[in-house]
This record gives C-alpha cells, structure tokens and sequence, in this order.
C-alpha cells in the first residue's frame, strides 16, 4: 500500500515508497454510489490518463467501495479513514500527496471532466516552472445529466490571469468549478491548506491563497468539466445556519480583498457590498420560494446589515433583472433545491 509522505495515517510500521508521478487525481467521498462510477469513467476516458487514481473514502455505508474496486477501466486506489473527518479535511489528504505528482487534480465524486481536460490543461501550465493553476469552464448539469448551463462564454481560448486579478476575483465569489482546477504542485508540498472552519466556503478562500503562490493562472475558456447539482450537494446539506451560508461568504470576500495588492478604494468596498447584496438577496429568494419564509426574513435582515441599505436595495434590483432574464425570457432551467444560483 503506497501513502503520501507526510501523510499522518501512514502507519509506522508499514514499508512506505515514495511514487513520482506526472498526474494524480484524488477523488474524496462519502457515499458515492450514485455517481462515482460515472466519475470514474470520465476519468478512464482521458486522451492523457493521470498516472494514478486515489479513492479517498469518508466512512461510506452505501456501494462506493465495490463500485470503485470492482470498476476494471482504470486502476483505483483505495483508502478509507478510520473516521468521518468531513469533507474538506479529506480534501487536505488529498493535498498530503502534493509533493508526489507534478499535477494534482482533487475531483469531486459526483463531477465529470471531458476527455481532452488533462491534456488540455496539463499544455498550458508546461511551461510554468513552480506552482501554477488551470481552471476550465464547467456545465452545470442535473442528477439526470440534464444541461442547466455554463459557467462563461465559450471562446476556446486560454487566458493568463495576473495573480492580483484572480484574487480580485475570488474576493467576489467569482465561479471556480472546483472540480475543473488542474493545480500544478512540481513535486512540492502544497503552500496553503483548505479551512476547516468554513463549511461552504473554505475552497473559496483556498484558491485565493493558492493563486498567491502560482507563478502562472490560467483561464480556460472552454466547458471541459461538468458540475452537478443535485439535492444532496455538500452545498446544499450545509446550507441551513446563517454563519455557514451568509456571514461566512462576507468573511471570506474580505480575507481575500486583504490578500490582494495595495487597499481597496471607496468604490471597492461598495462594489464588494453590492455583489454581497447580490447574492444574500438570492439566497433569501430561493428560500422564500421553498416557503421557509422565517429563515428568508433573518437572511434579509444579516444581509442589509453587512451591506447597508443603499447596496442592498440596488443588488434587489439586480436580482430581479437577473431572474427574469434568464428564467424568464431566456427560460433557463433552475435546480429546485440550489439556492445559490
């Protein structure tokens, strides 16, 4: 059994062998069986197949484990915690195997990534000599497979993103589908690790601390991940509680204005609030359209606190817009349980 070097669930006694490999793709889990084999095989289907596949279970009681060492089209590897240490706490072991992979992909276990996303993204980042990120535009797709949409404009083409901007951008919660973010680590422990605080948000604050190290971000601007929304998303279950789903989102877009260059003007900040407004005046909205209307008055009230009344009312406008543009005139499809969008 092979374990990552600085991995504390190595045991002592076992012989451990340190692998170099071009790419590892950790998949985290926690009853997985209704989509983990479609992951895998979106995996098994790369045009540059990642050297090794590392299953790491959170204590499953349904069929991810036979499912996973029974799927002959690739190798997996399996290993199991000895307890439920929580979602991004098993993202962290996928971080322990950093310093053995030139690129490591963390791969949620109900996401997809097209066939060309390894060869694509792992050109890009060739030439970057030390810690560097490529992240793809994703489709978001239903428990059905059913399109919802895209994340951005699809041009084909690759940006290069100036670090400062990409933490511009990860102070206002700009997408970032996890599951399409090829980090490139060259062999090196990982700089920066998920929170453990932060329930819905630590991979917000993660990436903005990673971008400060990369020496090259890359946007690709081309669906080759395929997010999926369905009822029982880490999102979703951690919804209820204003810290994880309203107050945290405010920390996090300032913890990550402060990793940014130079101060933030007047006009900044109030642009910070207005994308607040935005997205608390959401979130209260799909509430209220589920008939929790108590809990959708309470978001309300924590949101116009934290944004003031005049970024408030005017992000209620922009909602509005937004929902009869594109769910009314548009008629976008719309996830019932997802209230973030």
């Amino acid at each position: 059994m092979l374990w990552p070097a600085n991995s504390r669930a190595r045991p002592k006694c076992l012989f451990y062998l340190e692998v170099k490999s071009n790419i590892i793709t950790i998949i985290p889990v926690y009853n997985g069986e209704k989509f983990i084999r479609q992951t895998l095989e979106s995996v098994a289907k790369q045009t540059f197949r990642p050297d090794r596949v590392i299953v790491l279970d959170n204590c499953s009681t349904d069929a991810t484990e036979r499912i996973v060492k029974e799927f002959q089209p690739i190798k997996c590897e399996w290993f199991r915690n000895p307890t439920n240490i929580g979602l991004f706490a098993n993202f962290n072991r996928g971080l322990d195997f950093a310093p053995e992979a030139k690129y490591l992909l963390i791969l949620c276990a109900d996401d997809l990534i097209e066939p060309t996303f390894f060869e694509v993204a792992t050109a890009a980042l060739e030439s970057c000599d030390g810690f560097g990120l490529a992240y793809s535009l994703d489709e978001r797709i239903d428990e059905n497979d059913r399109r919802l949409s895209v994340s951005g404009k699809v041009t084909g083409d690759i940006q290069e993103i100036p670090s400062d901007t990409f933490i511009s951008r990860k102070a206002e919660i700009a997408n970032q589908a996890f599951s399409g973010t090829l980090m490139k680590m060259n062999y090196q422990k990982a700089p920066c690790r998920f929170r453990l605080d932060m329930p819905i948000l630590a991979d917000v604050a993660f990436w903005a601390e990673f971008g400060k190290h990369c020496r090259k971000i890359l946007q690709i601007n081309q669906p080759l991940c395929k997010y999926r929304w369905h009822g029982d998303n880490a999102t979703n279950t951690a919804m209820p509680g204003m810290q994880a789903l309203i107050l945290d989102e405010w920390r996090v877009m300032q913890m990550n204005e402060q990793l940014r260059n130079g101060n933030s003007s007047f006009i900044r900040k109030f642009k910070l609030k207005g994308l607040f407004a935005v997205r608390t005046g959401i979130k209260a909205k799909r509430i209220r359209q589920q008939n929790n209307l108590t809990y959708s008055r309470e978001i309300v009230a924590e949101g116009k606190k934290i944004s003031g009344p005049l970024a408030w009312y005017m992000g209620q406008v922009v909602v509005e817009t937004r929902d009869a543009l594109i769910y009314g005139i548009l008629r976008r499809p719309k996830h019932p349980k997802n209230v973030y969008g």
